[in-house]
């Protein structure tokens, strides 16, 4: 069956399209494996026990911050409420917020900063309350996730208040604030299930452990790619026989 000009382009566009689709397939299973290898990287360190942040830990975070990523600690400190950091758009159980990050002095005199979790603003950038940290030393277990450096330097705004909020923690900016070497990484403290239902803040959840929607996807664009196909196939069949007949 000889193809005329415009058969032979529209095959080829059907082709490119399949071809495109089993490439976004493929795209999908690779971001299912790096979810499934996250999700193994945070279980195992979740499941260690916690590990005191002590002069050869802090040191650790300095020389390769990204190793210890989602590593369950326990920092002793003292709060500086002073030198909070407000982070905007932050949203729990359907209602808007905010993230407190306060940072918390070592014993070492390092300063590592804590997500201390949320609380409620109508407009997810000025709260109205900020429940003070505890004074005094304190010790606080987590998770230690690290703190970016960030092209806007954590996306700094000014609310008409006059109140200074942030998109995400940046580590210069951070240090900028504070006048002090923080650490590159922020600890993230696990929800105390014998502390009183919904005190504020709000302890933010650990990272979700699914595999998210990727599997679904890939197999959606894979049928798109079979049904292209299959359908350049019946047509180009169909055109055959309506010139043979």
């Amino acid at each position: 069956m000889r193809l005329t000009f415009r058969d032979a382009l529209g095959a080829a566009f059907i082709l490119a399209a399949c071809a495109m689709c089993v490439r976004l397939g493929f795209w999908q299973l690779d971001r299912l494996e790096q979810r499934r290898a996250r999700n193994a990287v945070v279980l195992a360190g979740m499941r260690q026990a916690p590990r005191p942040v002590d002069p050869a830990l802090v040191a650790e975070m300095r020389r390769d911050p990204e190793r210890l990523a989602f590593r369950r600690v326990v920092a002793r400190g003292r709060y500086l409420p002073a030198a909070e950091i407000v982070l905007r758009g932050r949203v729990e159980g359907g209602r808007p917020g905010v993230h407190l990050a306060t940072p918390l002095l070592l014993e070492d005199g390092s300063v590592l900063l804590v997500n201390r979790g949320w609380v409620p603003a109508a407009d997810a950038v000025t709260p109205p309350e900020r429940p003070a940290p505890p004074a005094g030393t304190v010790a606080v277990e987590g998770i230690l996730q690290e703190v970016p450096i960030t092209q806007d330097r954590g996306g700094r705004s000014i609310s008409a208040r006059g109140d200074t909020a942030y998109r995400r923690l940046d580590r210069g900016e951070a240090k900028a604030r504070l006048g002090r070497r923080v650490l590159p990484m922020y600890l993230q403290p696990l929800a105390d299930t014998g502390s009183a239902a919904r005190a504020l803040p709000v302890a933010v959840p650990p990272p979700p452990l699914d595999e998210g929607p990727h599997l679904g996807y890939a197999l959606q664009w894979f049928s798109f790619a079979l049904i292209g196909i299959v359908g350049l196939f019946v047509l180009l069949r169909r055109r055959g026989a309506a010139r043979i007949s």
